[in-house]
């Protein structure tokens, strides 16, 4: 299955589609299974999984919904034919997850690292407290109170 752009959709429209439609996927990816959360979100499979039907509705008009480069690229391989537009589909699903963690991440919801122990994980030189570990049985504990 050659993936390629209908409806006389644009490169440019078909990379800010794809771009809208990977970035809420990501962005619900992110909050329904950050660990870190408290309140209650439901089930994040039901949640990723209308999100991914929501995607599909609204794309497969335009460019018939990648939202994930390996979607475009497995079948192109496959079949041995890559559709001049076939660039659309690794750029606009990058470019919107990026966006997407930058947003939750630095901005809705941003780690209590510092910024010298995000350089750390980033490198890899980051050590974790001591009592980290204690600090997420504390958690959990609390998360299964609250859940009844």
């Amino acid at each position: 299955m050659k993936k390629e752009l209908s409806n006389n959709t644009t490169p440019g429209k078909a990379v800010v589609v794809e771009l809208i439609l990977t970035f809420q996927l990501a962005l619900c990816i992110f909050s329904s299974t950050d660990s870190r959360r408290t309140s209650p979100v439901g089930s994040p499979a039901l949640s990723i999984g209308l999100s991914v039907t929501l995607g599909h509705l609204v794309g497969i008009y335009f460019t018939g919904c990648s939202m994930n480069p390996a979607r475009s690229f497995g079948p192109a391989v496959v079949m041995n034919r890559f559709s001049p537009s076939h660039w659309v589909f690794w750029v606009g699903p990058i470019v919107g997850a990026v966006l997407a963690a930058i947003l939750y991440f630095y901005l809705l919801f941003p780690s209590s690292l510092s910024l010298h122990d995000r350089v750390a994980v980033v490198k890899g030189t980051y050590e974790p407290e001591e009592d980290w570990e204690d600090h997420r049985e504390e958690r959990k504990k609390t998360i299964e109170l609250t859940a009844h």
